[in-house]
């Protein structure tokens, strides 16, 4: 069976086009934004219990 039997002839469309490259890259940038907000808060208590810290340790001196 050939793949434009088993994909079907919207999906060759799609990968022949110069949409599917672009639509991949756009999909690629929204996952690292993603990726990077999901970072900032799961760790985003971390973050500010250290600063306290450090201010806790600066007003100490």
């Amino acid at each position: 069976m050939s793949m434009s039997a088993a994909a079907g002839p919207s999906l060759i469309r799609f990968l022949r086009s110069r949409r599917g490259p672009i639509a991949i890259e756009y999909g690629l940038i929204i996952g690292v934004i993603v990726l990077a907000l999901a970072a900032v808060i799961f760790t985003g208590g971390g973050i500010l219990s250290l600063y306290e810290r450090v201010v806790a340790l600066a007003v100490q001196s």
